[in-house]
Formats: C-alpha cells, structure tokens, sequence
C-alpha cells in the first residue's frame, strides 16, 4: 500500500519556529525577571554587601542584553530578546519595590518604571543587536559588537571608580573601588577573549572610539535619568 503523504513543509516547519520563539523570548523573560530580583536583592543588602551581588551595575544589564541577543539564531531576534530581557528586569525590579518598598520610592515605583523602561527600549536592541552581531556576524561589524559592550564595562568602571581607585591607602575599605576596577579590566579583556586573532585588532580600535565618547557621557547621562526617574 501506498505510505501517507508527509506533512507539507511549512507544516512541519511552523510547529518548530513556534517552540523556538516561545522558548527564546521566554528565556528572555526569564533571565530578565531574574536580573531584576537579583537587583532588588542586592539593594537590601545595603553598601557594603550589595557589592557581592553586582546586579545593578550597568555593565551587569548591558550583559545580560549581550547574552540574549547571542543566543538567538538571527540578528533582528537578538535585537529583541536583548529589549524584552531588559525590558522584563525593569518591571521585576519595580514590582519588588512597589509591593515591598516604602516611602517614595514606593509611591513613585510605576513612574521610575516608566522612565528606566525607556533607557531598556533604547539600550535592549542596541545591546541585543550587539551580540547577536558577535554570534553571526564578520570582520568589523563583529568587532563593534564586542566593542560596544566591552567600552561600556570600562567607562563605567573609569566614571564611577577611578577617582576611588587612586587612594591605593583606601582600597582595602572601599570594595566597591575594586568592583570598578574589575570591571574595567573585564573590558579591556573582552575584544581578547571574544574575538578572532585577526579580529582583535579591529575591536581594540572600536572600543577606544567608543569609550572616549562613553566616558564623557555615563556620569552626565545616569545622572539626568535618576532625576528624571526620582520625580513624581
């Protein structure tokens, strides 16, 4: 007897690209969500022990945007897997701080929402993108994706830590100085670490460019979006 015909192609190829959508923007939400209660966490514990939990660093959020947009199989679903996890960590975060927070960051949890929501529209394809550009991508446009993220690491840990990292006398009590300092030595390593020899070149040129523009900025910029997220 003859066999039963096969499915039609685009058939039997739906039900599979369905699972992997769900299953990647549910990592996304996930790893997001998670992002956000391990901040939240790390705000309870208070300076000198929310170092231990680096979440709320920007490095840790433009990372974990990297992170998702390389996990996806196109440049276009990275871009926005890197949002959505970002996106996700925002509203975690917020949530956290309107059920258990108190005073006015309780009362102004849905408009700081509102505002860090934007900066994840803007920064989750960026650094979604960015990854996913790193996983697929060749020559140059490879080595600004890693660029991107990697000059990110650094102008935070220039901005925020090395005013602190020059009283060598203080270190052994400012752990936060250390973490800045890891931090920028994190960057300065990942053109090394994530692209080819014949690639390195490229992204140590990239990352220069842009952490000259990224040091000047990061203060000025996390600066005006806390005053921004603080009114209400």
């Amino acid at each position: 007897m003859p066999s039963s015909p096969s499915p039609a192609p685009d058939l039997a190829i739906q039900p599979a690209l369905a699972t992997r959508v769900v299953g990647g923007f549910g990592t996304s939400i996930l790893a997001g969500a998670a992002l956000g209660v391990v901040a939240w966490i790390a705000d309870q514990l208070g300076y000198p022990l929310e170092v231990l939990l680096p979440a709320n660093a920007i490095g840790a959020w433009l990372g974990v945007a990297f992170v998702l947009g390389a996990s996806a199989r196109t440049i276009p679903t990275g871009a926005l897997r890197g949002v959505i996890g970002l996106l996700s960590a925002v509203a975690a975060y917020y949530v956290l701080i309107a059920v258990f927070g108190q005073g006015f960051r309780a009362i102004g949890a849905s408009h700081a929402a509102t505002i860090w929501g934007a900066v994840a529209l803007a920064a989750g394809p960026v650094m979604g993108g960015a990854g996913a550009i790193w996983r697929h991508g060749t020559g140059w446009p490879r080595a600004i994706g890693v660029a991107l993220l990697a000059a990110a690491l650094f102008a935070e840990g220039v901005a925020f830590g090395m005013p602190r990292l020059i009283h060598l006398d203080q270190l052994g009590n400012d752990p936060g100085a250390l973490l800045f300092g890891a931090e920028m030595l994190l960057g300065l390593a990942l053109p090394a670490l994530l692209l080819r020899r014949g690639e390195r070149i490229n992204g140590y040129l990239a990352m220069a460019a842009l952490a000259i523009v990224a040091v000047l900025a990061i203060g000025p910029v996390t600066t005006l979006v806390r005053e921004l997220a603080d009114r209400f």
